[in-house]
């Protein structure tokens, strides 16, 4: 946690009035969900700063068996890994990083590490993160001359 980890977030997403957003997805109203990461350490300088905050719904976040890892083999990854996926019903293929399902289409990003869950009644541990978010409001150069405040809505 003193090493520059890289600090994910997600919460829901809110209308201007502070009602939770949803997306009819079939039958079904799908709350819908902002959700990144900073990025403090990294070997590629333009790696470093904030993720693109996605807004998606079906947001989950696990570690996973290298085995299960998609895109990779088991021997390019040792150990678990954290992967995120958003899950959308709508994207226009072709869309880098984006894989078929049976009702969408999934995006996939698996981190160098484990995903460690910090209990909300951890104030050390949150004041740590929360600085980490606030020492990289800018967003990855790698993202190019993008607005600070983007979100790619899904």
């Amino acid at each position: 946690m003193d090493n520059n980890p890289t600090v994910y977030f997600v919460t829901e997403s809110r209308d201007e009035n502070g009602a939770i957003k949803t997306k009819q997805v079939g039958d079904v109203a799908q709350i819908l969900f902002l959700n990144g990461h900073i990025t403090q350490a990294h070997g590629q300088a333009n790696n470093i700063g904030r993720e693109l905050v996605t807004e998606s719904y079906s947001y989950s976040i696990m570690n996973v068996e290298p085995d299960m890892i998609d895109g990779f083999s088991p021997n390019q990854i040792q150990g678990k890994r954290l992967q995120e996926t958003y899950h959308q019903s709508e994207v226009p293929l072709p869309t880098p990083g984006f894989y078929p399902t049976p009702d969408g289409f999934s995006d996939f990003h698996v981190s160098r590490s484990v995903f460690k869950p910090v209990d909300m009644k951890d104030y050390a541990t949150l004041m740590k993160l929360a600085n980490a978010i606030a020492k990289f409001p800018r967003l990855k150069q790698m993202f190019g001359a993008r607005d600070d405040g983007y979100i790619r809505r899904l």
